[in-house]
């Protein structure tokens, strides 16, 4: 599963951009016109794959010439607007592209399973998660056996914090259509719960069953690297960003592991190297936000400040874009509590972080994030709660474990601190403290 807090400068550039249906003659007949595919720059422009999209692109159009509304194929052309935001970054704007063919499938036909499953798949990405579960419980009551549905539904009800209703869900997915999205999903839901043995061998599974250097099999990867980071294993997460990059060169997610390996081993010039080609690739959010601590530990604050002027301005655009259409953009705020926290506007930090924990009170992040931001307010026994709902699953996120003990020995606990501090750092000894 690729983590819903992943977003794209970039897309900001192009939120406004989008080319809006009008209505021509085609012999006679009326046609819409489609969103089209923007350009892509730098390496991702070179790629081979570019060259089959856009064919695919225009193939798609010529179809929808002679079978001018093809439910088929105007679903078809939204997967295809779909993946290339996955590729490039660019959210915003293939989102709405997406959801406008969806939509046109729906006016039509309500009921029309597939059209309904990537409204949910579009939902999820814009971090609109009750109404994408809304919409996964319709599919499931129109087809109980389709695997997607179940995979849609583990996603929002994971992004809710509605763990045991994943749990089933995923079950019912791996038990149903046994690939690599399934896999995915069980692997995450078993980090969740503490069991990363498990999560690693379900990803493993995962790995195996993608097609080498497609973008769901090198993602795969990074979840695997991300694990073994968690579990005192860099050299082996480094040969998993090593074998993504061979498989998918410039794969911009596998740079900037490498850029986090290089910072565990203080090496911050390397470091930045990696993360300046990475968000070369792929402007998202979250290289520019290591950047903001990779200068600063590298004695460059100018540079520092500048990644957090350009972070801060776009994820704030992308929350009031979303708050003012919903199909713009996508909600930020939890982003927004960490990167303000980060850059110790606390004020700023806790406001993101209380809309964000409003609106999934349940789930183990949003909580961590306010609890995060409240103990360095000075306010560890609100935190104290907060985390105790964080850690509720069993979750053994390193970073997690310590903020739970600063907080327990910040109200008195301080055995109980204490343990819970060395658990996290044993699992991560690397980490900043």
């Amino acid at each position: 599963m690729k983590p819903s807090t992943h977003r794209t400068l970039y897309a900001l550039l192009t939120v406004f951009s989008l080319a809006f249906a009008v209505f021509i003659f085609f012999n006679g007949k009326e046609k819409s016109e489609f969103p089209e595919l923007q350009s892509r720059t730098g390496v991702l422009a070179q790629d081979p794959e570019w060259q089959t999209v856009k064919a695919n692109y225009e193939k798609l159009l010529q179809e929808l010439e002679t079978k001018p509304g093809d439910k088929k194929t105007m679903l078809q052309l939204a997967k295809t607007f779909m993946q290339e935001g996955r590729v490039t970054g660019n959210f915003s704007y293939y989102n709405k592209a997406a959801l406008e063919m969806v939509d046109i499938v729906l006016k039509k036909d309500p009921s029309d399973l597939e059209a309904i499953c990537l409204k949910a798949m579009t939902f999820l990405s814009q971090h609109r998660f009750a109404e994408a579960k809304a919409l996964a419980d319709k599919a499931k009551l129109l087809n109980p056996h389709y695997s997607f549905v179940y995979g849609l539904l583990c996603d929002a009800n994971v992004e809710l914090g509605n763990y045991a209703e994943a749990v089933a869900s995923a079950d019912k997915m791996v038990s149903t259509r046994p690939d690599i999205r399934s896999y995915s999903r069980v692997s995450y839901l078993r980090e969740i719960h503490g069991d990363v043995p498990g999560a690693i061998e379900a990803i493993q599974q995962a790995v195996t069953a993608g097609y080498p250097g497609a973008e769901d099999k090198s993602w795969a990867r990074m979840v695997l690297a991300h694990l073994y980071e968690d579990s005192n294993a860099l050299d082996k997460a480094e040969e998993q960003y090593q074998i993504a990059l061979a498989e998918r060169p410039d794969y911009p997610f596998a740079l900037a592991g490498l850029g986090k390996i290089a910072r565990y081993k203080k090496d911050y010039p390397k470091a930045i190297e990696y993360y300046e080609k990475a968000k070369m690739v792929m402007a998202d959010a979250s290289f520019f936000e290591e950047l903001i601590d990779l200068y600063r530990l590298n004695g460059q604050s100018d540079k520092a400040d500048e990644c957090v002027r350009i972070t801060i301005d776009a994820l704030l655009s992308d929350n009031i874009s979303a708050a003012k259409d919903k199909s713009l953009g996508h909600y930020s705020d939890l982003e927004l509590a960490q990167l303000y926290l980060k850059t110790n506007q606390l004020d700023k930090a806790l406001q993101h972080a209380k809309s964000e924990h409003q609106r999934r009170p349940e789930n183990i992040d949003a909580c961590e994030a306010l609890a995060q931001v409240l103990f360095k307010m000075g306010k560890a026994a609100e935190a104290a709660p907060l985390l105790q709902t964080a850690l509720r699953t069993n979750s053994q996120k390193p970073e997690r474990l310590v903020l739970a003990g600063k907080v327990k020995m910040a109200i008195g606990q301080q055995a109980e601190g204490e343990a819970l501090v060395a658990k996290g750092m044993a699992l991560k000894p690397y980490m900043e403290y």
